[in-house]
């Protein structure tokens, strides 16, 4: 293996757990360490925009066959330089554990929110399974007092949200 391999984490070990990492998430070498390690910037499929990066064992993840185009390369060897600091500073995945057609209610008053009708303490239903940037989107359709129905799927922070039944 080699720096800018793509490789999926094969073994979930304890300490990956503990970084929110899960089975088959994939990732990019971002150095190759001593002693069989290296340091892998992995990526959310459960919160686009969401990555981690974690210093694995090489037993731990598998290349694949997938290569990252040149210019993709070129630009992550630019940016490392620039901000390779505040990469690296990332060290878990976003707590996810939000499910589709969960009931959540909102726990804060936002303007945001409020433009469409929403507001603290209205209860809505997990539309997708995941999130982008840590957004989810929330389904708050309701029938107002005149009997109209209204859809209001919006995009909501995961942090305003709690699971309730």
């Amino acid at each position: 293996m080699k720096e800018n391999d793509i490789v999926t984490l094969i073994n979930l070990k304890k300490e990956y757990k503990e970084r929110n990492l899960y089975l088959n998430c994939n990732g990019v070498i971002l150095k190759i360490l001593p002693h069989d390690k290296l340091q892998v910037i992995f990526f959310n499929d459960k919160n686009v925009g969401d990555y981690a990066v974690v210093v694995v064992d090489v037993i731990d993840v598998k290349k694949q066959d997938m290569k990252l185009p040149l210019n993709f390369i070129k630009e992550l060897k630019n940016s490392k330089k620039v901000s390779e600091e505040k990469i690296v500073k990332k060290l878990m995945f976003k707590d996810f554990n939000l499910k589709e057609c969960d009931r959540v209610e909102l726990l804060v008053e936002n303007e945001k929110y409020s433009k469409f009708g929403v507001h603290k303490g209205d209860v809505g239903y997990v539309a997708l399974d995941y999130a982008v940037s840590n957004s989810v989107l929330v389904d708050f359709s309701r029938i107002d007092e005149n009997g109209e129905y209204f859809v209001d799927c919006i995009e909501v922070k995961i942090d305003d949200l709690k699971v309730v039944n």
